[in-house]
């Protein structure tokens, strides 16, 4: 099985790699993250041939193609760049990332938005903007992502949804497992685009990897919400209490409106509906959602 891989920026592994010679070490990332993935630090500034220290970048001109340029100077080092994304790009895909991680704000990393200067209108770094139009089946997140739940939901979905489909499309069985992946997808799915299973189950069915891939991606990339995951609880619930007892019945009720007060955090309400599914809906056992009761979410 091939190592998930990850490209993170090097400032947030702790590498002293800013402009003023700092780093932004994240502890999720570092901790978190390195335990269950690789990680290859990358450094777009530094690798070019910027220097240690540097004077501070920005973003200026369009925002679908800006300069980057010195704060102070206002020196133009967008071809250093350019020369470099060149280069690296080809070297960064022969590594078969599964996913990246990049420094928000960044005028090489950030993705959007990032302001420009002198542009209404935000943008995104060099080295995020090629990452996102070379690699778009692929999770893309920044650190400002990762610290909220949902975003950290988000990008692990589909990190860990895409590299078991690769998995899959090189399996001798592969077609047939295919719309068992499907199937446990259904509550995931639900939980970041509510109606799109249909769409995604016509190309299981077919064997159609490459549209069952990409429409897999747009899913994915659709925002999970505490609205959408009530949606999966409120069908979950339906089905608990159609087969449990009156006192379970009172009990999952309860547990909702604790829920909805605040007094039940959202993994504990995952776990109480994990533990009815063991007990009543063994067949929503094996389903992608209950990944999301990893540390790791």
């Amino acid at each position: 099985m091939k190592p998930v891989r990850l490209i993170v920026s090097n400032c947030l592994l702790g590498e002293a790699v800013r402009y003023d010679n700092k780093s932004k070490p994240n502890s999720y990332i570092c901790n978190d993250l390195a335990r269950a993935f690789e990680l290859v630090g990358v450094c777009p500034e530094v690798e070019a041939g910027l220097g240690l220290p540097r004077e501070a970048m920005k973003l200026c001109g369009n925002a679908q193609a800006p300069e980057l340029r010195g704060v102070v100077s206002n020196k133009d080092l967008t071809g250093n760049l350019r020369c470099w994304l060149a280069k690296r790009m080809p070297e960064i895909a022969a590594l078969e990332p599964a996913g990246f991680v990049l420094k928000s704000n960044s005028p090489s990393c950030g993705l959007y938005p990032v302001a420009v200067k002198n542009c209404a209108e935000p943008g995104a770094g060099l080295f995020a903007s090629c990452v996102s139009a070379a690699f778009p089946e692929l999770a893309i997140a920044s650190d400002k992502q990762l610290a909220d739940r949902f975003g950290r939901q988000k990008f692990l979905d589909k990190l860990l949804l895409m590299s078991r489909f690769r998995e899959l499309v090189s399996h001798p069985e592969g077609v047939e497992l295919l719309m068992d992946f499907h199937l446990n997808l259904k509550l995931c799915a639900m939980s970041h685009a509510p109606g799109r299973m249909a769409e995604l189950e016509k190309f299981a069915r077919r064997g159609d990897w490459g549209t069952y891939e990409r429409k897999l991606a747009v899913v994915l990339d659709a925002e999970p919400e505490q609205s959408k995951h009530n949606n999966v609880w409120r069908h979950l619930q339906s089905v608990l209490m159609a087969r449990s007892d009156d006192y379970e019945r009172t009990a999952l009720l309860r547990c909702f409106r604790e829920f909805e007060q605040g007094e039940l955090d959202f993994k504990a309400m995952l776990m109480l509906l994990r533990i009815g599914v063991e007990k009543y809906a063994p067949e929503y056992q094996s389903q992608f959602y209950w990944r999301m009761l990893d540390p790791l979410y």
